[in-house]
């Protein structure tokens, strides 16, 4: 596994910048705490204050003529739509996913410009082909095909969000100008005619000059805290750059034009929200079976597994007990690496199911309205890590007991990697449902449990892993302070590099994707202490079911001339960094949090925008939490 063999996921990608890095920038108080940072891409710059904040893009833009709606000559692998009523019948309704994000077929909404289907359960679904075929820009982009990377140098130990990506309080290297070339040292934004004007010169980032009906864009940032926690507003710095540019004649005698009124600012529909797993997309509600993975090893002392349980009540309470026609929205089950290890019980050394799929309510053991999953773990940590065999039997429980209408996850929480097998109990391992009596036995793996992890045990997690991620059950992993892996392997100079343990969950074990060479490190989460072990609980609830539990958080739907009005009062609008708790909260430099802003120009607009151009800049301005309300003006 060296560092020429790890790819990256073109879908989900933006987070990874900063969850390369979680948990692990300090929030130091130093000369920053009374300073504010304004983050813009105003004239093609990114400037900043002291308080520093990072922000990285992906780019979507599309025209009805690229899909063939109005080119018979396209040759595309799908088939999108412009209305439900247009879907082959034999297809779900629901698994049709409306664009550009931010649209929907309810009242008062804009229309969606066409719909995509999102129903397929093969490796590269249409919306994965779509996004690829829309991508026009991204910063960082290695590949510079208009589609977001990460620095693969970032996938290994010390290095974060604030390491790799350039300082954008440094004219230097913030220039939106700078690109990507050949040299592998030199990363910057896309470089391709949408990025630059006739002339060669760098172009803005969203640059409408010449929009027609039927067309949309959208654009997700990535942002990431650097030093100290801070509150983050969304801007449009300027404002609104409108112009006419003279009157053509349809324009001039079409009804709706109105003398000196740039109307392009009042047809363009646009829409904000919070993008939880950053991937471009509102993600609407869906039912979820969850299935824990809790490691319960030896290495965790009795407070580390205080710390655990309260993680786990406040990841259980924060998820929604609604429904969806007529069933739990969210039903999860709990499995342990070992059992309770108290002297005299059975199975202290084994992987147990403490609970069987079922409702978020059967984590409540006193009927209290608290989750108690205290109650389903051991004391104190007792035995190995077994954790092939424990991903293997999630998958089995999961398999047997899980609703085929549903997403489903494995949540894999671990402070250490593959260890196993103990003089105990012998391989495979079969674990008994509580409730139903139901019984699941896992495959046999080879291994020892000598306190390291072997190549041939970080070998056949990661096979598991991959086997499971392929059958469309997606693995999200916590890793609480892991060190590095005892097995090395030769990188393409012959040298012996030793495997990060971190890089290796993140890249071989979590994810969405089945392929061993790909990092998704959105799906996983680095914690470096214990004590951030909480809000990181709140993070993983926030990325499955969204803010205030109902999916992902529209900020706002409108006109361009609304947005503009929203966005250039005061400091710009007040993010929140968790909806679901009272009162605004501050982003912390472990977090990446993305925005996502979408536009379009319907397609039965008349001729008296002919001629219009709108310009803006989309920026962000953070100040210091400490000493500061959130409350002032910008500076």
């Amino acid at each position: 596994m060296s560092n020429e063999n790890i790819g990256l996921s073109r879908r989900k990608i933006l987070a990874g910048i900063g969850a390369a890095g979680v948990a692990s920038v300090g929030a130091g108080l130093g000369t920053s705490a009374y300073f504010s940072d304004v983050e813009s891409f105003d004239g093609n710059t990114i400037a900043a204050g002291e308080l520093d904040l990072k922000v990285d893009w992906e780019e979507h833009y599309n025209y009805p003529q690229l899909l063939g709606f109005d080119d018979p000559t396209a040759n595309l692998e799908y088939a999108p739509v412009r209305d439900l009523e247009a879907i082959p019948s034999e297809t779900d309704p629901d698994g049709w996913m409306p664009f550009p994000p931010g649209t929907d077929d309810g009242d008062d909404t804009p229309d969606p410009m066409l719909y995509v289907y999102d129903g397929n359960e093969s490796e590269t679904t249409d919306v994965d082909q779509y996004m690829m075929d829309t991508a026009i820009e991204s910063f960082p982009d290695a590949e510079n095909d208009g589609s977001a990377e990460f620095p693969l140098e970032a996938m290994y130990p010390n290095l974060d969000a604030c390491d790799v990506l350039a300082d954008v309080g440094d004219p230097e290297t913030s220039d939106l100008s700078s690109y990507t070339t050949a040299d592998p040292e030199t990363l910057g934004r896309t470089d391709n005619a949408d990025t630059r004007f006739d002339d060669g010169s760098a172009a803005p980032m969203i640059n409408l000059t010449d929009v027609k009906p039927g067309d949309f864009g959208e654009v997700t940032f990535s942002t990431h805290l650097c030093d100290n926690p801070g509150y983050l507003w969304m801007a449009m710095p300027g404002g609104l750059d409108l112009d006419e540019n003279g009157l053509t004649e349809p324009e001039a005698e079409s009804e709706g034009e109105e003398e000196d009124v740039v109307e392009l600012a009042d047809e363009i529909q646009t829409a904000i929200w919070y993008d939880n797993d950053c991937d471009n997309l509102v993600d609407r509600e869906e039912k979820l079976d969850i299935m824990a993975i809790a490691d319960t090893s030896g290495s965790i002392n009795g407070s580390q597994m205080d710390i655990i349980e309260s993680a786990a009540n406040t990841f259980v309470d924060f998820l929604p007990e609604d429904q969806i026609d007529g069933e739990d929205r969210v039903r999860a089950g709990l499995l342990t690496m070992n059992g309770p290890g108290d002297s005299g019980e059975d199975l202290p050394d084994q992987p147990v199911l403490q609970k069987g799929m079922g409702p978020l309510s059967q984590f409540d053991e006193d009927n209290d309205g608290d989750a108690d999953v205290g109650e389903s773990l051991p004391e104190q940590g007792n035995g190995n890590t077994p954790m092939p065999h424990a991903l293997d039997l999630a998958r089995k429980v999961l398999q047997d007991q899980g609703r085929g209408d549903a997403r489903q996850v494995i949540l894999l929480v671990t402070d250490g990697l593959p260890d196993y097998v103990s003089s105990g109990p012998t391989v495979p391992y079969t674990v008994e449902d509580p409730d139903t009596g139901d019984t699941y036995t896992s495959e046999n793996y080879d291994g020892n449990s000598d306190g390291a992890s072997s190549c041939t045990e970080l070998d056949e997690t990661g096979d598991v892993a991959d086997d499971i991620k392929g059958e469309g059950i997606d693995i999200l992993g916590v890793g609480i302070d892991i060190g590095d892996t005892s097995c090395q392997e030769e990188d393409d100079d012959g040298n012996l590099v030793t495997i990060a343990g971190d890089t290796f969950l993140q890249c071989r074990v979590t994810g969405l994707a089945p392929s061993p060479d790909t990092c998704e490190p959105n799906q996983f989460f680095d914690v470096d202490d214990y004590a951030d072990l909480e809000d990181v609980a709140e993070d993983i609830g926030m990325q499955l079911v969204g803010g205030d539990a109902t999916g992902e958080q529209i900020i706002f739907r409108g006109t361009l001339r609304e947005a503009e009005t929203l966005l250039t009062d005061g400091n710009g609008y007040p993010l929140d960094a968790d909806r679901d708790t009272e009162g605004r909260q501050c982003f912390q430099p472990w977090q990446t949090h993305c925005f996502g802003f979408s536009w379009c120009l319907p397609y039965d607009v008349g001729n008296h925008v002919q001629s219009d151009e709108a310009g803006f800049d989309i920026g962000f301005y953070t100040e210091q939490c400490r000493h500061n309300d959130g409350e002032q003006e910008a500076v």
